[in-house]
Parts: C-alpha cells; structure tokens; sequence
C-alpha cells in the first residue's frame, strides 16, 4: 500500500503542550477530502514519520491518503506489526499507542523508526502498524 500526504505538523508525545490540537487541526482541515476518499473506498491514515530519535522525541505526523498509484511512502518496503484498536473505546488510539511504547519499553517489539501509521478503514476500523525489525 502507497500514501500520499495531505498535510503535515511537526510535534512530540511528551512535551509540546499543543500536540492535540496540531493533531486535531489536520483532521479538521482535510475532513472534506477525507470524506470523499472513505466514499471511494480508500483508507486514510495518520503517518508519523522524520523521527528525531524514538516515541520521546521530536516527529513529523501526516494525514495521508491511500495512492497505490502515485503515492510516495510504500509500506512494501517494511517489516510491520499490527496492533487493532478497539474503536469502541473512546481513547481507543491512545491506549493502543501506549500499549505500543509498553512493548517496545519491555522489549517485545524493537521498533525501527522509518515512519508508523494508523490506518482508517471505510468500514470504521483502526489498525495501528509500526516498523519493526
């Protein structure tokens, strides 16, 4: 699967007081061609990516939309694993992410810090990747 970007903000998870709010606004911004993607049957995702170091430092996050014909980030080129989100749970992302550093701080998964994504199905469900080694 490719992805193209729509937009981008840089941030980080621990200590930029305004990273829910950049997060939001991307969102916001596209939902119009968000819409119409899902309509079409194409996923969207939330890609982080440019990592200055791990999940403490300083990365870029996307909101992309799937191109597998045009798009630049190829997630071919990566071993992932997956983790679901319940999406029935209102902090559904946010528990899985942190669900993810618990792996990585217990070293059941050694992340290698290419890009991870979220990625949004037309039918409602949320999978979380991350490259791993």
């Amino acid at each position: 699967m490719k992805f193209t970007l729509l937009d981008t903000k840089r941030t980080n998870n621990f200590n930029d007081p305004d990273i829910q709010r950049k997060i939001m606004s991307l969102w916001e911004k596209n939902t119009a061609d968000i819409e119409i993607f899902m309509k079409k049957g194409l996923k969207i995702a939330c890609i982080y990516h440019n990592y200055e170091s791990n999940y403490k430092g300083d990365y870029s996050v996307s909101i992309c939309k799937e191109d597998n014909i045009n798009g630049l980030l190829d997630t071919s080129k990566y071993t992932w694993k997956e983790y679901k989100v319940d999406t029935k749970d209102e902090l559904g992302v946010i528990n899985t992410w942190r669900s993810i550093w618990s792996d990585e701080e217990n070293e059941k998964i050694k992340r290698v810090y290419t890009f991870d994504f979220e990625q949004y199905s037309p039918n409602g469900d949320i999978s979380i990747f991350v490259a791993v080694n």
